[in-house]
Parts: structure tokens; sequence; C-alpha cells
């Protein structure tokens, strides 16, 4: 059934802005729903930028000049956020620290779980020369690999648990690629968030005002130290694979940077690039605890000699 402009733009404003919500009123699938939003923008009727979830208390900031939302704003008054990152799933490979996330998922019955980002590696479509005549994997068996990882988590993880993907770089890469080779098949060829409708995607996350979590900010050894001082907020970033909390205070209070380390295993096939090189590199993932609305110290689960560690004790 074809809606006129007028049924759209009601029901986006009876949905509150939420593209799953206007795919239910009107009987239309959710990718429908964005490129008729994206047809309305082209004659110039430019909807509400702000996407409210009501059940759980999301507002999402959108641009139309953004491929991505720009920013989900989430209040979280009580339990745990296990936020995790650079998995970047390689097929046939399942590291100590997935399988820690797995068990700790079950154990603490989060309310949210978080892939911070670089859960898509991307080898075949990256901008790197060729090692030499190794065989990266396809995109499509690591796109398997990222699909069945992701599904475990989601069915792993309690009924009514939020499922959240915060873009990396080398996420970028899948969009990007077809962007560049294929831009005439805009709307046509699915974005890696298609592949993907349990997680919700977005460049950011803003938890109570009081905490940002993103793929990468600063660089360095000193990145969450930066984070959180310029940042003005406790921050939660990946990218970086070194694992670390490093806290500050001033006249606002204390808060805290946090690198979430890296899923995959350091010494993996997808960092031969390194030459086996040295790094600070450190297997594992955070996980966050809420108190009336704070954020408590932030915890590490890590793995050593091939064992995953939380609070002291073997995963």
């Amino acid at each position: 059934m074809r809606h006129t402009d007028e049924q759209f733009i009601a029901a986006w404003r009876e949905g509150l802005c939420s593209p799953p919500a206007v795919a239910k009123l009107l009987g239309m699938t959710e990718r429908g729903v964005y490129l008729r939003r994206k047809t309305l923008a082209e004659k110039g009727v430019v909807l509400e930028t702000t996407m409210v979830n009501k059940q759980n208390d999301v507002r999402v900031a959108y641009s139309q000049s953004w491929s991505y939302p720009r920013e989900r704003t989430i209040q979280v008054d009580n339990g745990h956020v296990v936020v995790f990152s650079d998995a970047h799933f390689w097929p046939g490979e399942r590291t100590a620290a997935n399988e820690a996330l797995l068990t700790l998922i079950k154990r603490l019955k989060p309310v949210r779980v978080v892939a911070n980002g670089d859960i898509f590696d991307g080898a075949r479509v990256s901008r790197h020369d060729p090692h030499g005549w190794g065989q990266p994997p396809s995109v499509k068996e690591e796109l398997d690999a990222c699909l069945e990882r992701l599904h475990e988590i989601a069915l792993t993880a309690p009924r009514g648990t939020a499922l959240d993907w915060n873009i990396g770089n080398h996420d970028m890469r899948f969009d990007k690629a077809l962007a560049i080779n294929a831009p005439q098949y805009d709307g046509v060829l699915e974005r890696l968030a298609d592949k993907f409708p349990e997680w919700e995607l977005a460049w950011s996350m803003r938890v109570n005002n009081t905490l940002m979590i993103k793929h990468r900010q600063a660089n360095g050894i000193h990145a969450v130290y930066n984070n959180t001082l310029k940042g003005g907020l406790s921050m939660v970033t990946g990218h970086l694979h070194r694992l670390a909390v490093t806290p500050w205070a001033d006249y606002n209070g204390r808060r805290w940077g946090v690198d979430t380390g890296t899923l995959s295993d350091p010494l993996g096939p997808q960092f031969e690039y390194l030459e086996n090189n040295a790094t600070p590199w450190t297997s594992g993932f955070a996980v966050l605890t809420f108190k009336d609305g704070r954020l408590l110290p932030p915890e590490l689960c890590e793995v050593l000699d091939g064992v995953a560690y939380f609070r002291g004790d073997a995963v």
C-alpha cells in the first residue's frame, strides 16, 4: 500500500521519529521508511532530527548529512553495561575474551551491551597493500563471522537487553567501499546497518549526561586521560587496544577514561601488518556499573596467558 506524504509524516510523528515504530504503523519495512524519509528530504521536507524511544528512554540525534546517527542519549539508573570493542571478528577464531564476554553477560545480566567499534575488520577492503601471498578472508566470510558472533551475544543476553554498536574506523570500510565503487546503487545495496537488525548503530552514545561511549578520540599513550580531561565527561573508547582505566578529578567530581582493549587475540592473523612488533595491546573488555544513576569505578575483564580474569577470579 502506497501512503501519501502527509500520511507518512503523520506516522513519523506518531511513532516518535522511530523508523521501527513508523514501519510497524504503516506496514512497511524499516529500510523502506529510511528510503521514504530520504525522498521527502530531497523534496525539501526535512523531518524531525530527534528520535525518542519511550520504553528505553533513548534519544537519537540525526542529521541529514550524517551517514549514521550522531549521538544516542541513554538513561541508565541501575545495572551493568558491558562494553567491548575491536573484535575484528575472523572466521574460525574464538578468543578467550569472547568466551569470557558470553559468560559474564550470563552472570551479570546487563541492561545494555555495547559493541564499541571495529567489530568488522574489512581486510579485503583495506586501503593497505597485501602483505604478500597470504589470503585474508573475503568480505562475505568476515561478515558471516560477525553475524555468528553478534547473534551469539544477542542470544546470550537477557530478554530486553539493549544492543548498541558504535561505528569504528574498520567498520566504515564496509560502507565506504560501496560508496566509492558503486555510488549509483545507493538505496539498493544493503549497508552494514542493514545486515545487523538486532543492533542499533550510531557514532556515539551519551549515558546519563555524564559518560560518553564512542570508538575513538585521542591517540597516544595518554589517550584515556586526555579523553576524559578534554571531553569533560567520563569517556569509554576502543581503537587503541590497550585495556586501561585512568581516573581524573576536578571541581566537577571524579570521572574515568576507559580503553576497552580488544576482544580479539593481539597475535591473531588480522594483525600481520605489525610484523610481530611488541605492542601494549591487551585482550579483554569493560564492565560499567550504575547505582542510582551514578557511574561506579569501571572494571576490566583481562586475558592473561590465555585465561580471562574478572574481579580476581578466572572466568
